[in-house]
């Protein structure tokens, strides 16, 4: 029985080289749940502030619209003739 110890010292280095295996991958996706997570949260930003803009942009466009129209009335100016094809 004077191997049983050796035997028992390569079972627990070869346990140890696993655990420390799986402890490297379960880090690493610890660090890509991470990033993922940092990501989703710019995503979410961004599309709020997106939505924002253009929120500000319809607003900024419509009255736009209302101001030169009020201005062509005043003017008297003739309504455009429809734009494309017209048949005859």
């Amino acid at each position: 029985m004077a191997t049983t110890d050796i035997r028992l010292k390569r079972i627990e280095k070869e346990y140890q080289s696993v655990r420390d295996g799986q402890d490297d991958i379960l880090d690493r996706i610890d660090t890509y749940e991470e990033a993922l997570l940092g990501l989703n949260q710019t995503v979410v930003a961004n599309h709020e502030w997106t939505r924002r803009q253009f929120a500000e942009i319809r607003r900024d466009v419509s009255d736009l619209n209302e101001k030169m129209d009020r201005l062509m009335a005043h003017l008297n100016v003739p309504p455009k003739l429809p734009a494309g094809f017209v048949p005859d």
